[in-house]
């Protein structure tokens, strides 16, 4: 079973308990949940729907919701826009502008044996397999570099321009012969690479303003911040095994801020390599966001425990 459920979660007084309004919709979708992400899923309309991936399936769903005349408030529900059928067991997925389009965002979904799928919305558009794969790593998109950045097996980080992907020979037709494939596409190539030493558990891409991004990556170990050309900015060595992170923009500082939560219950905020706060958790967290709630910055915690927590 896998249930997908959407908070709108409340400030409340210290000691109170979780409020039965801050859940607006809960429902079972049969199938374990991989990943979950929001974005313009669905031709014609640039309003935002839910990808729900899977692990042999890619749903998107509308969200819509009632306004209520009595006191049980308001009314949400979920509709199937469309699904796709997956030929390999997923992974992962990231989404984005890829090719630079307009007003539509695509979903690429990262296989257990290596491939690449890419969707533009409700039709599927190619397969790549990734040269030497031998396990999924984690996976996310650049805009400004139209680059897909995840790390190997052989442990580097690994930038492929999506126009790279989009040209290369097709994954269906990788057993052909050699003069098959000079006539149906290019040999995928990587754009840069850059040796990390060891496994990564996640990556975050954080674009400040238009003209820099930097890929943050967390090791088991390590953490690290690249420019988009695969160079480091600056590494931090971690005393502790981390278990989630995440990179934000802080408006008001003008800087980047990472937060990073390890098994030890603890949560830290670092400015570049600097410690700015730490606070110690009741759990283990799996995810960490930060959100703007009532003019008040609050840090959304998943703790392994499946409750939700604010700090």
């Amino acid at each position: 079973m896998g249930y997908l459920r959407i908070f709108s979660p409340h400030p409340a007084k210290t000691g109170d308990g979780t409020q039965a309004e801050d859940l607006l919709l809960e429902v079972d979708l049969r199938d374990p949940v991989l990943q979950v992400e929001v974005g313009k899923f669905v031709s014609g309309t640039e309003m935002l729907h839910l990808a729900v991936l899977h692990s042999r399936k890619l749903c998107v769903y509308s969200v819509s919701g009632t306004l209520g005349n009595v006191e049980h408030g308001n009314q949400y529900q979920m509709k199937l826009m469309y699904e796709h059928n997956l030929q390999r067991t997923a992974c992962n997925m990231t989404y984005g502008s890829f090719g630079g389009i307009k007003g539509r965002d695509l979903i690429c979904i990262q296989s257990m044996d290596g491939m690449l799928m890419v969707f533009e919305q409700e039709s599927y558009a190619f397969g790549r397999f990734l040269p030497g794969f031998l396990l999924p790593g984690p996976l996310a998109y650049s805009s400004r570099t139209d680059s897909f950045i995840t790390v190997s097996s052989c442990r580097q980080v690994e930038s492929y321009k999506y126009q790279v992907l989009a040209f290369a020979t097709d994954a269906d037709k990788r057993q052909e012969t050699e003069q098959q494939k000079l006539g149906s596409g290019k040999r995928l190539v990587v754009d840069w690479t850059l040796n990390i030493g060891e496994q990564a558990l996640d990556i975050y891409i954080v674009s400040f303003n238009q003209s820099a991004s930097s890929v943050f990556v967390l090791g088991e170990r390590n953490f690290f911040c690249l420019k988009d050309n695969g160079q480091i900015r600056f590494m931090k060595k971690l005393d502790w095994s981390p278990s989630c992170f995440l990179p934000y923009c802080s408006v008001s500082e003008g800087t980047i801020n990472t937060l990073i939560a390890n098994h030890n219950n603890m949560l830290h905020i670092y400015q570049d390599v600097t410690l700015k706060w730490a606070t110690q958790l009741p759990h283990i967290p799996v995810a960490v966001r930060v959100g703007c709630l009532q003019f008040s910055l609050w840090k959304d915690l998943l703790p392994q425990s499946s409750t939700l927590e604010k700090c």
